[in-house]
């Protein structure tokens, strides 16, 4: 059975390091700037004392948020076909190949 990880990184592997570290970049600053809002939000609330557990309760939420999103997205990958439709080309050789083996069975 595949891990989640190795196909999660998969797709990035050999290529785009430059997008992926950006976005990891991006993310973490993102991340900071998130947590400052929320810091000064809750400072200016009076509420410095509640600080580790909202941003713990926060990161929580947005944990289980993204691992949702990725579960739905890698379920959703199963649901399709293994193999994909054969194109018009690949169906009018299969055919000649049928064709082809039943006139030899009748002879």
């Amino acid at each position: 059975m595949n891990s989640l990880w190795e196909n999660l990184y998969d797709r990035f592997k050999d290529r785009r390091y430059g997008a992926l570290f950006l976005i990891v970049a991006l993310a973490f600053i993102g991340l900071l700037a998130l947590g400052a809002i929320l810091e000064a939000s809750l400072g200016a609330l009076g509420l410095q004392n509640y600080d580790s557990d909202v941003l713990t309760a926060a990161g929580a939420l947005v944990f289980a948020w993204v691992a949702a999103v990725f579960w739905r997205r890698r379920e959703g990958r199963y649901e399709h076909q293994k193999f994909p439709p054969l194109s018009s080309d690949e169906k009018r050789v299969a055919r000649s190949k049928l064709v082809k083996g039943r006139s030899r069975e009748t002879v």
